[in-house]
């Protein structure tokens, strides 16, 4: 790595590194699935072996395969940079010329975040990294009880005089209600 930083003016130079970066953290595999071979063990077990895997086109899926995953921190040392300078480059205000290239690179961060979400069985860490970083977030669904669902169809007065009524009974007066 270069202790210096090196400087990358457009979106094409900048994605010819990372793609420089992800090759060399990465294998492309051909997608297999195990068949039958028609043949049977000693035990009765039927014989599988691995066999391509192709697509509605007739084409070998092939995958690309992270041997070391893809962070945002080893394309910054990769290309000997920090990442707060990465941070300024996505600020597309001030660099228009990068906005494609660090989309990129966002989406496929992304992208290899979400298949291991999809696949891996422990997603704990994935999950805090999509929520960190990409803004995703658990859906939560409250249901409303019959006591709210009637106070959401009362007018704002219905709401303040309920309120003047339970203040009441518990404290005393409410103070004087102003509106803005």
């Amino acid at each position: 790595m270069a202790a210096r930083q090196r400087q990358t003016s457009t979106s094409k130079a900048l994605m010819r590194q990372v793609r420089q970066y992800l090759d060399s953290i990465s294998r492309t595999v051909d997608v297999t699935e195990l068949q039958p071979t028609g043949e049977v063990d000693k035990k009765g077990n039927p014989i599988c072996e691995k066999k391509p895997v192709y697509n509605d086109r007739g084409e070998i899926i092939r995958t690309r395969e992270y041997v070391i995953p893809p962070t945002l921190t080893g394309i910054c040392l990769h290309l000997g940079i920090t990442p707060g300078k990465w941070k300024q480059w996505c600020d597309h205000q001030a660099y228009p010329e990068l906005e494609e290239a660090t989309e990129w690179v966002t989406g496929i961060l992304q992208a290899w975040s979400e298949e291991q979400l999809l696949t891996r069985k422990d997603v704990k860490g994935v999950v805090f990294h999509l929520q960190n970083n990409y803004g995703y977030a658990q859906k939560v669904e409250v249901e409303a009880g019959p006591q709210t669902r009637a106070a959401q169809s009362l007018t704002t007065q219905e709401k303040l005089a309920l309120l003047q009524e339970l203040w009441e009974e518990g404290q005393g007066e409410l103070p004087e209600h102003h509106e803005p």
